[in-house]
Order: C-alpha cells, then structure tokens, then sequence
C-alpha cells in the first residue's frame, strides 16, 4: 500500500501496469540484474533505457523510471513503446492528467500502434473508466493482433473477468 492508495482510494491501487515487450537480463539475482540493467542504460541505446526503466517501475521507483523512459524517448521521437512509455510514467494519482495529456495525442501520431491502445485503457481503468477502457483494449486487439500488446489486452479483457468487477466496486 502506497500513500496515493490511501489518499485516492477510487483508484486502482499501485501504479498502472506496463507492457513493453523488452525482455530482461539473466542474472544470478535481482540486485545482479538491476546492476547489468543500469549499466546497460548508461549507453544511448532505448532499449536498454525501457529495460531499465521498467525494472524501476516494477520497484515503484517512478520518478527514476520516469527519466529511464524520457531519455528513451528523447532518443528516438518516432519509437511508439518509447513514447508511450514516457507518457504512462507521468502518471500520478494527484494529477492523472500529465499522463493522459501526453497519451491521448499519441493514438494520432501512432494510430495503428497497439502499445498506445493498451496503455490508454489501463490508465482508463485505473482512473475507473471501465468502459472507454475495454473499447481501448478492443483497439489494440485490432490494431495488431499478434503483438504482445494485443495479448495483454485480450488477458485484461477476457481471461481475468475478476479485474471488471474489482474496479467496478471503486
């Protein structure tokens, strides 16, 4: 429990999930793979930040992960995970907004990009937009159906019905 769940408790609790489609280091341990991580995000390279940056987030590190996602963005302007990731990560309790603001005009930078889809309805259903959520998801499913996106948008939408109801009940 954080203390943005106890302040906005009609919210989702924790920070919303991300979905980037990088995979992870192998590494003796944790603190090993965090070490190889870091080092790896030294570089200019925009997978290593989102690597980076998403092992943060997992640690509810959100201001690092934050500047992981900002630099890989910052390195490529037209990578959709990378955009899409600085975008999510400025997402707060206390000002969903910063997020949504950043978000939204992506789907018209990236219109057929399903990581942008997904990540709008999970900032939808963590602000308890359940609806417009599920048409999110239902884009992502169109948009690229085959991606590990679209997956994750099918697993929210129809393998775990319990998600609906728990957020309904916020």
């Amino acid at each position: 429990m954080t203390a943005e769940d106890v302040l906005y408790p009609k919210f989702a609790p924790n920070l919303p999930t991300l979905i980037l489609g990088v995979g992870l280091p192998s590494a003796p341990s944790a603190a090993g793979q965090l070490r190889i991580l870091e080092q790896d995000a030294r570089n200019a390279d925009v997978a290593a930040k989102l690597r980076y940056g998403l092992a943060l987030w997992t640690l509810r590190r959100r201001v690092s992960a934050e500047r992981q996602f900002e630099a890989a963005a910052a390195l490529d302007p037209k990578n959709a995970v990378a955009q899409t990731a600085a975008a999510v990560a400025l997402f707060t309790k206390r000002n969903p907004v910063r997020a949504f603001s950043r978000l939204g005009p992506l789907t018209r930078v990236f219109p057929d990009a399903a990581v942008v889809r997904l990540h709008l309805g999970t900032l939808l259903l963590w602000t308890g937009g359940i609806k417009k959520a599920g048409d999110e998801f239902r884009l992502a499913i169109e948009d690229e159906p085959a991606s590990p996106f679209a997956a994750a948008a099918r697993q929210l939408l129809f393998d775990h019905p319990e998600h609906w109801d728990q957020v309904r009940k916020i």
